[in-house]
Protein backbone atom coordinates (compact mmCIF):
# COMPACT_ATOMS: atom_id res chain seq x y z
CA UNK A 1 0.00 0.00 0.00
CA UNK A 2 1.16 3.60 -0.59
CA UNK A 3 0.47 6.67 0.90
CA UNK A 4 0.41 10.08 -0.23
CA UNK A 5 1.74 12.49 3.56
CA UNK A 6 0.51 16.07 4.09
CA UNK A 7 3.70 17.45 5.23
CA UNK A 8 2.37 20.85 6.01
CA UNK A 9 2.62 20.58 9.63
CA UNK A 10 5.96 19.48 10.36
CA UNK A 11 7.64 21.96 7.46
CA UNK A 12 7.09 24.76 10.39
CA UNK A 13 9.62 22.55 13.32
CA UNK A 14 13.21 22.66 13.64
CA UNK A 15 14.74 19.89 13.83
CA UNK A 16 16.78 18.77 16.82
CA UNK A 17 20.55 20.15 17.22
CA UNK A 18 19.49 21.99 13.74
CA UNK A 19 20.71 19.39 11.44
CA UNK A 20 19.90 21.52 8.49
CA UNK A 21 23.06 23.72 9.62
CA UNK A 22 24.90 20.66 10.07
CA UNK A 23 24.58 19.60 6.02
CA UNK A 24 25.07 23.32 4.98
CA UNK A 25 28.57 24.17 6.69
CA UNK A 26 29.95 20.95 4.69
CA UNK A 27 33.33 21.54 2.65
CA UNK A 28 31.89 20.00 -0.62
CA UNK A 29 28.82 19.03 -2.66
CA UNK A 30 29.67 15.20 -2.07
CA UNK A 31 30.36 16.52 1.65
CA UNK A 32 26.99 17.71 1.91
CA UNK A 33 25.57 14.21 0.34
CA UNK A 34 27.48 12.21 2.88
CA UNK A 35 26.38 14.48 5.67
CA UNK A 36 22.88 14.56 4.53
CA UNK A 37 22.73 10.86 4.06
CA UNK A 38 24.17 9.92 7.35
CA UNK A 39 21.88 12.43 9.84
CA UNK A 40 18.99 10.68 7.94
CA UNK A 41 20.65 7.23 8.66
CA UNK A 42 21.25 8.51 12.24
CA UNK A 43 17.70 10.02 13.25
CA UNK A 44 15.12 8.06 11.25
CA UNK A 45 14.67 3.81 11.79
CA UNK A 46 15.85 3.65 8.36
CA UNK A 47 18.18 0.77 7.55
CA UNK A 48 19.33 2.13 4.50
CA UNK A 49 19.42 6.37 3.09
CA UNK A 50 20.05 6.94 -0.31
CA UNK A 51 20.52 10.05 -2.38
CA UNK A 52 19.89 10.00 -6.36
CA UNK A 53 20.84 12.68 -8.88
CA UNK A 54 18.66 12.99 -11.96
CA UNK A 55 20.88 13.08 -14.80
CA UNK A 56 19.04 14.60 -17.90
CA UNK A 57 21.43 13.85 -20.79
CA UNK A 58 20.75 10.36 -20.10
CA UNK A 59 17.48 10.59 -18.44
CA UNK A 60 18.52 8.71 -15.29
CA UNK A 61 18.66 8.69 -11.68
CA UNK A 62 22.27 8.47 -10.00
CA UNK A 63 22.89 7.13 -6.56
CA UNK A 64 25.70 9.86 -5.26
CA UNK A 65 25.74 8.67 -1.90
CA UNK A 66 24.06 6.12 0.70
CA UNK A 67 24.74 4.91 4.09
CA UNK A 68 23.30 2.16 6.12
CA UNK A 69 23.16 -1.42 5.25
CA UNK A 70 23.32 -1.43 1.76
CA UNK A 71 25.20 1.05 1.23
CA UNK A 72 28.22 -0.21 -0.54
CA UNK A 73 25.50 -1.92 -3.33
CA UNK A 74 23.93 1.03 -3.55
CA UNK A 75 26.62 3.80 -4.73
CA UNK A 76 27.33 4.28 -7.91
CA UNK A 77 23.77 3.12 -9.71
CA UNK A 78 22.34 4.19 -12.45
CA UNK A 79 18.89 4.00 -12.74
CA UNK A 80 16.76 4.38 -16.10
CA UNK A 81 13.75 5.63 -15.98
CA UNK A 82 10.48 3.82 -14.60
CA UNK A 83 13.25 1.97 -12.70
CA UNK A 84 12.98 2.54 -9.06
CA UNK A 85 10.34 4.62 -6.99
CA UNK A 86 12.19 7.77 -6.98
CA UNK A 87 10.58 8.26 -10.48
CA UNK A 88 7.35 8.99 -8.80
CA UNK A 89 9.18 11.62 -6.43
CA UNK A 90 10.74 13.16 -9.19
CA UNK A 91 7.29 13.67 -11.50
CA UNK A 92 5.29 14.82 -7.91
CA UNK A 93 8.05 16.80 -6.69
CA UNK A 94 5.96 15.90 -2.96
CA UNK A 95 7.72 13.14 -0.41
CA UNK A 96 6.05 9.53 -0.88
CA UNK A 97 5.47 6.62 1.06
CA UNK A 98 4.86 2.79 0.51
CA UNK A 99 4.64 0.39 3.27
CA UNK A 100 5.07 -2.53 1.37
CA UNK A 101 7.85 -1.53 -0.93
CA UNK A 102 8.45 -5.20 -2.59
CA UNK A 103 5.27 -5.22 -3.89
CA UNK A 104 5.43 -2.04 -6.36
CA UNK A 105 6.11 -2.74 -9.23
CA UNK A 106 8.37 0.11 -9.64
CA UNK A 107 10.61 -0.85 -6.90
CA UNK A 108 14.02 -1.58 -7.84
CA UNK A 109 16.27 -3.68 -5.22
CA UNK A 110 19.85 -3.27 -5.02
CA UNK A 111 20.03 -7.02 -3.50
CA UNK A 112 18.80 -7.82 -6.78
CA UNK A 113 15.67 -9.52 -5.57
CA UNK A 114 12.59 -7.69 -3.83
CA UNK A 115 12.78 -7.84 0.29
CA UNK A 116 10.38 -6.54 2.78
CA UNK A 117 10.46 -2.68 4.10
CA UNK A 118 9.06 0.65 3.60
CA UNK A 119 10.32 3.00 1.46
CA UNK A 120 9.81 6.88 2.02
CA UNK A 121 11.32 9.40 -0.95
CA UNK A 122 11.31 13.10 -0.79
CA UNK A 123 12.68 15.60 -3.52
CA UNK A 124 15.69 16.95 -3.06
CA UNK A 125 15.14 20.73 -4.25
CA UNK A 126 17.56 23.99 -5.44
CA UNK A 127 17.18 27.09 -3.58
CA UNK A 128 14.48 27.88 -6.39
CA UNK A 129 12.35 24.90 -5.90
CA UNK A 130 13.53 22.95 -8.58
CA UNK A 131 14.02 19.24 -8.22
CA UNK A 132 17.32 17.78 -8.29
CA UNK A 133 16.62 14.02 -7.27
CA UNK A 134 15.53 12.44 -4.20
CA UNK A 135 16.79 11.87 -0.87
CA UNK A 136 14.94 8.21 0.25
CA UNK A 137 15.39 5.89 2.99
CA UNK A 138 13.81 2.17 3.56
CA UNK A 139 13.41 -0.81 6.22
CA UNK A 140 14.47 -3.15 4.00
CA UNK A 141 14.90 -6.51 6.45
CA UNK A 142 13.59 -4.73 9.38
CA UNK A 143 10.20 -4.02 11.27
CA UNK A 144 11.08 -0.59 11.51
CA UNK A 145 7.97 1.80 10.49
CA UNK A 146 8.62 4.88 8.73
CA UNK A 147 6.25 7.55 9.37
CA UNK A 148 5.33 11.75 8.69
CA UNK A 149 7.70 12.72 11.62
CA UNK A 150 10.49 11.22 9.27
CA UNK A 151 9.30 12.85 6.30
CA UNK A 152 9.65 15.92 7.90
CA UNK A 153 13.31 15.06 8.80
CA UNK A 154 13.65 14.46 5.60
CA UNK A 155 12.57 16.91 3.66
CA UNK A 156 14.47 19.34 5.94
CA UNK A 157 17.79 17.33 5.50
CA UNK A 158 16.76 17.44 2.11
CA UNK A 159 16.20 21.33 1.53
CA UNK A 160 19.80 21.93 3.32
CA UNK A 161 21.55 19.08 1.15
CA UNK A 162 19.87 20.83 -2.09
CA UNK A 163 20.87 24.32 -1.27
CA UNK A 164 24.67 23.37 -0.25
CA UNK A 165 24.77 21.05 -3.14
CA UNK A 166 23.80 24.03 -5.60
CA UNK A 167 26.26 26.36 -3.81
CA UNK A 168 29.26 24.24 -4.55
CA UNK A 169 28.45 23.18 -7.56
CA UNK A 170 28.07 27.06 -8.73
CA UNK A 171 31.50 27.72 -6.69
CA UNK A 172 33.18 24.55 -8.20
CA UNK A 173 32.15 25.58 -11.67
CA UNK A 174 33.14 29.12 -10.80
CA UNK A 175 36.35 27.52 -10.06
CA UNK A 176 36.58 25.21 -12.84
CA UNK A 177 35.74 28.02 -15.52
CA UNK A 178 38.26 30.05 -14.07
CA UNK A 179 41.33 26.92 -14.54
CA UNK A 180 39.66 26.09 -17.87
CA UNK A 181 40.07 29.86 -19.03
CA UNK A 182 43.42 29.63 -17.79
CA UNK A 183 44.46 26.46 -19.63
CA UNK A 184 42.73 27.96 -22.79
CA UNK A 185 45.15 31.04 -22.76
CA UNK A 186 48.03 28.76 -22.58
CA UNK A 187 46.46 26.40 -24.89
CA UNK A 188 46.15 29.35 -27.50
CA UNK A 189 48.82 31.00 -26.53
CA UNK A 190 50.84 27.48 -26.97
CA UNK A 191 49.43 26.21 -30.71
CA UNK A 192 50.66 29.83 -32.15
CA UNK A 193 54.34 28.45 -31.25
CA UNK A 194 53.42 25.74 -33.41
CA UNK A 195 53.66 25.04 -36.81
CA UNK A 196 53.02 21.04 -38.03
CA UNK A 197 49.77 20.02 -37.72
CA UNK A 198 50.87 17.26 -35.97
CA UNK A 199 52.31 18.89 -32.59
CA UNK A 200 49.27 21.68 -32.61
CA UNK A 201 46.78 18.07 -32.21
CA UNK A 202 48.79 16.76 -29.69
CA UNK A 203 48.86 19.48 -27.83
CA UNK A 204 45.70 20.10 -28.01
CA UNK A 205 44.60 16.68 -27.59
CA UNK A 206 46.55 16.91 -24.37
CA UNK A 207 45.08 19.81 -23.19
CA UNK A 208 41.47 18.93 -23.96
CA UNK A 209 41.92 15.46 -21.71
CA UNK A 210 43.26 18.10 -18.67
CA UNK A 211 40.36 20.01 -19.34
CA UNK A 212 37.80 17.41 -19.75
CA UNK A 213 36.68 13.89 -18.16
CA UNK A 214 37.34 12.26 -21.32
CA UNK A 215 40.12 9.41 -20.82
CA UNK A 216 41.42 9.61 -24.46
CA UNK A 217 42.58 11.51 -27.71
CA UNK A 218 43.36 10.52 -31.02
CA UNK A 219 43.62 11.57 -34.37
CA UNK A 220 43.16 9.58 -37.69
CA UNK A 221 44.01 10.47 -41.36
CA UNK A 222 42.23 9.11 -44.19
CA UNK A 223 43.92 9.01 -47.35
CA UNK A 224 43.62 9.46 -50.83
CA UNK A 225 42.31 6.36 -51.21
CA UNK A 226 39.53 6.71 -48.62
CA UNK A 227 41.53 4.90 -46.35
CA UNK A 228 41.25 5.44 -42.38
CA UNK A 229 44.69 5.35 -40.35
CA UNK A 230 45.38 5.99 -36.58
CA UNK A 231 47.99 8.10 -36.45
CA UNK A 232 47.78 9.44 -33.04
CA UNK A 233 46.83 8.47 -29.58
CA UNK A 234 47.03 10.41 -26.46
CA UNK A 235 46.10 9.50 -22.65
CA UNK A 236 47.24 7.12 -19.91
CA UNK A 237 49.37 4.36 -21.57
CA UNK A 238 47.90 0.82 -20.74
CA UNK A 239 44.56 2.46 -21.96
CA UNK A 240 45.50 4.20 -24.50
CA UNK A 241 47.76 0.96 -26.26
CA UNK A 242 44.75 -1.17 -26.12
CA UNK A 243 42.71 1.36 -27.92
CA UNK A 244 45.67 1.66 -30.22
CA UNK A 245 45.33 -1.98 -30.71
CA UNK A 246 41.74 -1.80 -31.47
CA UNK A 247 41.91 1.18 -33.90
CA UNK A 248 44.92 0.14 -35.80
CA UNK A 249 43.55 -1.49 -38.85
CA UNK A 250 43.20 0.15 -41.59
CA UNK A 251 39.93 0.37 -43.18
CA UNK A 252 37.70 1.84 -44.82
CA UNK A 253 35.69 4.87 -42.80
CA UNK A 254 32.35 3.38 -41.31
CA UNK A 255 30.09 4.22 -38.32
CA UNK A 256 30.39 7.37 -36.69
CA UNK A 257 33.60 7.97 -39.11
CA UNK A 258 31.77 7.68 -42.08
CA UNK A 259 28.66 10.01 -40.90
CA UNK A 260 31.40 12.77 -39.62
CA UNK A 261 32.93 12.35 -43.10
CA UNK A 262 29.88 12.45 -45.01
CA UNK A 263 28.25 15.27 -43.51
CA UNK A 264 31.38 17.09 -43.16
CA UNK A 265 30.66 18.10 -39.51
CA UNK A 266 31.33 17.43 -36.05
CA UNK A 267 29.61 14.92 -34.01
CA UNK A 268 28.86 14.27 -30.02
CA UNK A 269 27.65 10.94 -29.02
CA UNK A 270 27.10 10.83 -24.78
CA UNK A 271 25.95 7.18 -25.37
CA UNK A 272 27.98 5.48 -28.50
CA UNK A 273 26.23 1.88 -27.37
CA UNK A 274 22.72 3.21 -28.69
CA UNK A 275 24.15 4.13 -32.17
CA UNK A 276 23.16 2.06 -34.89
CA UNK A 277 26.52 1.35 -36.70
CA UNK A 278 28.90 0.99 -33.57
CA UNK A 279 31.78 -1.04 -34.38
CA UNK A 280 32.34 -4.18 -32.00
CA UNK A 281 36.25 -3.34 -31.14
CA UNK A 282 34.53 -0.38 -29.97
CA UNK A 283 32.92 -1.70 -26.87
CA UNK A 284 34.27 0.11 -24.07
CA UNK A 285 33.69 3.50 -25.63
CA UNK A 286 30.80 4.93 -24.29
CA UNK A 287 31.44 8.76 -25.50
CA UNK A 288 32.26 10.04 -28.32
CA UNK A 289 33.52 13.90 -29.45
CA UNK A 290 34.91 14.61 -33.34
CA UNK A 291 35.32 16.96 -35.64
CA UNK A 292 36.44 16.50 -39.46
CA UNK A 293 39.72 17.63 -40.47
CA UNK A 294 40.21 19.85 -44.10
CA UNK A 295 42.33 20.39 -46.34
CA UNK A 296 40.55 22.42 -48.51
CA UNK A 297 37.60 21.34 -49.53
CA UNK A 298 38.66 17.44 -48.66
CA UNK A 299 37.99 15.55 -45.33
CA UNK A 300 41.36 14.60 -44.48
CA UNK A 301 41.19 13.20 -41.22
CA UNK A 302 39.17 12.97 -37.54
CA UNK A 303 40.39 14.47 -34.18
CA UNK A 304 38.25 13.17 -31.22
CA UNK A 305 38.27 12.20 -27.86
CA UNK A 306 36.69 9.29 -26.16
CA UNK A 307 35.03 8.27 -22.69
CA UNK A 308 35.21 4.49 -21.78
CA UNK A 309 33.11 2.73 -19.98
CA UNK A 310 30.31 4.94 -18.71
CA UNK A 311 28.71 7.29 -20.46
CA UNK A 312 29.35 10.96 -20.23
CA UNK A 313 27.56 14.30 -20.92
CA UNK A 314 29.09 16.34 -23.54
CA UNK A 315 29.68 20.14 -22.64
CA UNK A 316 28.85 22.44 -25.70
CA UNK A 317 31.56 24.28 -24.54
CA UNK A 318 33.87 21.76 -25.15
CA UNK A 319 32.50 20.42 -28.51
CA UNK A 320 33.45 24.67 -29.49
CA UNK A 321 36.66 23.82 -28.37
CA UNK A 322 37.42 20.64 -30.33
CA UNK A 323 36.19 22.67 -33.54
CA UNK A 324 38.90 25.21 -32.67
CA UNK A 325 41.21 22.94 -32.34
CA UNK A 326 39.95 21.39 -36.11
CA UNK A 327 40.32 24.65 -37.13
CA UNK A 328 43.84 25.05 -36.12
CA UNK A 329 44.72 22.03 -37.97
CA UNK A 330 43.56 22.63 -41.03
CA UNK A 331 45.30 26.09 -41.59
CA UNK A 332 48.28 24.40 -40.38
CA UNK A 333 47.65 22.09 -43.18
CA UNK A 334 46.59 24.52 -45.28
CA UNK A 335 50.03 26.88 -44.35
CA UNK A 336 52.22 23.50 -45.27
CA UNK A 337 50.28 23.02 -48.31
CA UNK A 338 51.38 26.51 -49.46
CA UNK A 339 55.16 25.93 -48.30
CA UNK A 340 55.49 23.13 -50.10
CA UNK A 341 53.88 24.30 -53.19
CA UNK A 342 56.28 27.47 -53.05
CA UNK A 343 59.16 25.08 -52.19
CA UNK A 344 58.79 23.48 -54.74
CA UNK A 345 58.63 26.35 -57.16
CA UNK A 346 61.75 27.53 -55.66
CA UNK A 347 63.33 24.63 -56.69
CA UNK A 348 62.14 24.03 -60.23
CA UNK A 349 63.22 27.78 -60.28
CA UNK A 350 66.65 27.60 -58.91
CA UNK A 351 67.45 24.24 -61.22
CA UNK A 352 66.14 26.19 -63.87
CA UNK A 353 68.86 28.75 -63.36
CA UNK A 354 71.38 26.16 -63.12
CA UNK A 355 70.43 24.83 -66.38
CA UNK A 356 70.56 28.18 -67.88
CA UNK A 357 73.94 28.73 -66.89
CA UNK A 358 74.93 25.29 -68.05
CA UNK A 359 73.88 25.89 -71.86
CA UNK A 360 75.60 29.57 -71.48
CA UNK A 361 79.03 27.30 -70.64
CA UNK A 362 79.06 24.88 -73.82
CA UNK A 363 78.65 22.17 -70.49
CA UNK A 364 76.83 19.14 -71.84
CA UNK A 365 73.21 18.46 -71.51
CA UNK A 366 72.24 17.51 -67.74
CA UNK A 367 75.20 18.85 -65.95
CA UNK A 368 73.24 20.79 -63.19
CA UNK A 369 70.88 17.53 -62.68
CA UNK A 370 74.10 15.20 -62.45
CA UNK A 371 76.25 17.44 -59.88
CA UNK A 372 73.17 17.80 -57.90
CA UNK A 373 72.33 13.78 -57.42
CA UNK A 374 75.61 13.11 -57.33
CA UNK A 375 76.43 15.82 -53.97
CA UNK A 376 73.47 14.66 -52.34
CA UNK A 377 74.39 10.99 -52.60
CA UNK A 378 77.60 11.88 -50.90
CA UNK A 379 76.36 14.17 -48.40
CA UNK A 380 74.19 11.34 -47.58
CA UNK A 381 77.24 9.25 -46.90
CA UNK A 382 79.20 11.38 -45.18
CA UNK A 383 75.62 12.10 -42.78
CA UNK A 384 74.45 15.14 -43.66
CA UNK A 385 70.76 15.94 -42.38
CA UNK A 386 68.29 17.40 -44.24
CA UNK A 387 68.70 21.33 -44.10
CA UNK A 388 72.56 20.36 -44.92
CA UNK A 389 71.36 18.53 -47.85
CA UNK A 390 69.01 20.97 -49.07
CA UNK A 391 71.85 23.36 -48.82
CA UNK A 392 73.72 21.32 -50.62
CA UNK A 393 71.34 20.74 -53.50
CA UNK A 394 70.83 24.79 -53.38
CA UNK A 395 74.27 25.57 -53.99
CA UNK A 396 74.62 22.90 -56.91
CA UNK A 397 71.79 24.31 -58.93
CA UNK A 398 73.68 28.10 -58.12
CA UNK A 399 77.44 27.06 -58.08
CA UNK A 400 78.31 29.09 -61.26
CA UNK A 401 75.78 32.04 -61.29
CA UNK A 402 78.31 34.19 -61.16
CA UNK A 403 79.23 33.09 -64.76
CA UNK A 404 76.42 35.16 -66.11
CA UNK A 405 79.04 38.05 -66.01
CA UNK A 406 81.49 36.70 -68.47
CA UNK A 407 81.01 36.87 -72.17
CA UNK A 408 80.41 34.17 -74.64
CA UNK A 409 84.28 34.87 -75.93
CA UNK A 410 85.07 33.48 -72.58
CA UNK A 411 83.18 30.60 -71.70
CA UNK A 412 83.10 29.44 -75.04
CA UNK A 413 86.83 29.81 -75.68
CA UNK A 414 88.11 26.25 -77.39
CA UNK A 415 91.81 27.01 -75.88
CA UNK A 416 93.36 27.84 -72.84
CA UNK A 417 92.62 31.47 -71.29
CA UNK A 418 94.97 33.86 -71.31
CA UNK A 419 96.12 35.01 -67.72
CA UNK A 420 93.93 38.17 -67.62
CA UNK A 421 91.01 35.82 -68.62
CA UNK A 422 91.24 33.69 -66.14
CA UNK A 423 91.48 36.23 -63.34
CA UNK A 424 88.25 37.45 -64.91
CA UNK A 425 87.13 34.03 -65.06
CA UNK A 426 88.13 33.23 -61.14
CA UNK A 427 85.97 35.97 -60.45
CA UNK A 428 82.88 34.85 -60.80
CA UNK A 429 82.97 32.90 -57.29
CA UNK A 430 82.76 36.04 -55.94
CA UNK A 431 80.53 38.18 -58.08
CA UNK A 432 78.00 34.51 -57.77
CA UNK A 433 78.51 35.47 -53.73
CA UNK A 434 77.92 38.77 -54.02
CA UNK A 435 75.05 38.51 -56.19
CA UNK A 436 73.15 35.63 -53.72
CA UNK A 437 73.94 38.33 -50.57
CA UNK A 438 70.78 40.47 -52.36
CA UNK A 439 67.97 37.44 -52.04
CA UNK A 440 67.51 36.89 -47.97
CA UNK A 441 66.31 33.44 -49.00
CA UNK A 442 69.61 31.96 -49.75
CA UNK A 443 71.71 31.07 -46.65
CA UNK A 444 74.98 31.41 -46.46
CA UNK A 445 75.97 27.79 -46.30
CA UNK A 446 74.51 27.82 -50.13
CA UNK A 447 76.77 31.17 -51.01
CA UNK A 448 79.83 28.98 -49.26
CA UNK A 449 79.28 26.77 -51.90
CA UNK A 450 79.42 29.03 -54.65
CA UNK A 451 82.40 30.97 -53.44
CA UNK A 452 84.54 27.98 -51.60
CA UNK A 453 83.82 25.50 -54.45
CA UNK A 454 87.29 25.91 -56.00
CA UNK A 455 89.11 26.21 -53.04
CA UNK A 456 91.86 23.60 -52.91
CA UNK A 457 92.81 21.36 -50.01
CA UNK A 458 96.26 22.78 -49.92
CA UNK A 459 95.36 26.25 -49.55
CA UNK A 460 96.19 26.92 -53.68
CA UNK A 461 92.81 27.42 -54.51
CA UNK A 462 90.74 30.59 -55.35
CA UNK A 463 89.79 32.79 -54.30
CA UNK A 464 90.25 32.84 -50.56
CA UNK A 465 93.40 30.72 -50.50
CA UNK A 466 91.38 28.49 -47.63
CA UNK A 467 92.74 25.09 -46.37
CA UNK A 468 91.98 22.19 -45.27
CA UNK A 469 88.68 22.11 -42.90
CA UNK A 470 88.85 25.55 -42.73
CA UNK A 471 87.34 25.34 -46.71
CA UNK A 472 83.40 24.99 -45.42
CA UNK A 473 82.37 21.01 -45.87
CA UNK A 474 79.74 21.73 -48.16
CA UNK A 475 81.80 23.32 -51.12
CA UNK A 476 84.79 20.87 -50.73
CA UNK A 477 82.03 18.02 -51.42
CA UNK A 478 80.56 19.74 -54.33
CA UNK A 479 84.31 20.41 -55.53
CA UNK A 480 85.05 16.75 -55.79
CA UNK A 481 82.09 16.37 -57.88
CA UNK A 482 82.01 18.90 -59.68
CA UNK A 483 85.48 18.01 -60.83
CA UNK A 484 84.56 14.38 -61.49
CA UNK A 485 81.62 15.26 -63.45
CA UNK A 486 84.06 18.04 -65.84
CA UNK A 487 86.74 14.82 -66.75
CA UNK A 488 83.67 12.98 -67.73
CA UNK A 489 82.22 15.46 -70.31
CA UNK A 490 83.17 16.54 -73.40
CA UNK A 491 83.67 19.93 -73.37
CA UNK A 492 85.06 22.26 -76.23
CA UNK A 493 88.70 22.02 -74.98
CA UNK A 494 88.39 18.40 -74.25
CA UNK A 495 86.87 15.21 -74.73
CA UNK A 496 85.42 12.94 -72.00
CA UNK A 497 87.52 10.78 -69.60
CA UNK A 498 86.43 7.29 -69.05
CA UNK A 499 85.17 6.37 -65.28
CA UNK A 500 88.71 5.49 -64.48
CA UNK A 501 90.58 8.25 -65.82
CA UNK A 502 88.87 10.46 -63.94
CA UNK A 503 88.97 8.60 -60.49
CA UNK A 504 92.76 8.51 -61.08
CA UNK A 505 93.14 11.69 -61.16
CA UNK A 506 91.15 13.08 -58.28
CA UNK A 507 93.09 10.20 -56.21
CA UNK A 508 95.82 12.04 -57.76
CA UNK A 509 94.39 15.31 -56.06
CA UNK A 510 93.63 13.66 -52.94
CA UNK A 511 94.92 16.10 -49.86
CA UNK A 512 96.26 18.55 -52.00
CA UNK A 513 93.42 19.41 -53.96
CA UNK A 514 90.37 17.19 -52.18
CA UNK A 515 89.54 16.69 -48.95
CA UNK A 516 90.35 13.23 -48.55
CA UNK A 517 88.49 12.08 -46.87
CA UNK A 518 84.83 13.31 -48.71
CA UNK A 519 86.80 11.65 -51.87
CA UNK A 520 87.09 8.32 -50.54
CA UNK A 521 83.26 8.38 -49.48
CA UNK A 522 82.97 9.36 -53.20
CA UNK A 523 84.65 6.67 -54.64
CA UNK A 524 81.89 3.83 -52.44
CA UNK A 525 79.97 5.58 -54.86
CA UNK A 526 80.64 3.35 -57.22
CA UNK A 527 81.28 -0.51 -58.08
CA UNK A 528 84.65 -1.76 -59.48
CA UNK A 529 83.61 -1.47 -62.73
CA UNK A 530 82.69 2.38 -62.03
CA UNK A 531 79.08 1.70 -62.41
CA UNK A 532 76.83 3.96 -59.89
CA UNK A 533 75.59 1.69 -57.36
CA UNK A 534 72.05 3.85 -57.39
CA UNK A 535 71.98 2.73 -60.86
Amino acid sequence: MTIEIDLSAHLGQKPELDLQTVVLLAQSADDAFERCVNLALQKTRATTVVIVLHCAEFDELRVVAAAGQRAATATGRRLPRGQGLGWHVLATSAPYLVEEAFSHTDAHFVAGRPRSGMYLGVPLLDPEGQVLGVLSADTTDSDEVLGTADAGLLLLLGQAAGVAYSRWKALEDAQRSARQYQQLAYLSARLETLARPDDIAREALKMLLALSEFDIGAMMTVDEDGLAHLSMIQGEEAVANTIAADLSNVHEPRGLIAEIIAGNRSAAISDYHAHPDSPPELKRVRSILAAPLRNGTRIVGIIGLLKLDTPHLIPAELAALLDMVAARVDRAQERIATFEQMRQMREAALRAVGRVLEGRDGETFGHTDRVTALSLRLGQTLGLDDVQLQHLRWGAYLHDIGKVTLGDDILRKPGPLTPQERALMQKHVILGDHMLREEIFVPREVRAIVRSHHERWDGAGYPDGLSGEAIPLLARIFSVVDVYDALISKRPYKPAWTHAQALDELRRGAGSQFDPHALACFETLFGPDGDDHDG
